[in-house]
């Protein structure tokens, strides 16, 4: 996939602590490999573009679960996310709430709109 190069830089640091984090270690001088990996980056490079398209899967998957025991107010209701379940196509999730046996399907570009009804 092709990413705008603002997106990129702006997402450079949290994607380097996740590689790190991943296991990816330098092998001389840290500076000299965030440097390397952020011009491969800038320049496409496949290894480094699928990397990127594992953490930005990572960071939408992450962003989704930390609603997690979270309440919203949904339909006049307080309802607590008991369980969230992410769709294996990575567009949809489903929050429930055991209590009133509720099930929201929401596609992934709506969660600054759940975000907002956080309580």
């Amino acid at each position: 996939m092709h990413y705008d190069e603002k997106i990129k830089i702006e997402l450079f640091n949290e994607f380097y602590v996740w590689l790190k984090a991943d296991g990816i270690k330098p092998k001389t001088s840290e500076r000299l490999h965030r440097k390397k990996i952020y011009a491969s980056l800038l320049n496409n490079d496949k290894m480094t573009i699928e990397n990127f398209d594992d953490f930005l899967i990572y960071k939408k998957i992450n962003e989704i679960e930390v609603l997690n025991g979270q309440t919203i107010s949904y339909n006049n209701l307080l309802l607590t996310i008991d369980q969230i379940m992410i769709d294996q196509n990575l567009e949809v999730f489903t929050i429930k709430n055991i209590n009133y046996n509720i099930n929201i399907k929401c596609q992934f570009s709506q969660i600054e709109n759940i975000k907002s009804l956080i309580v």
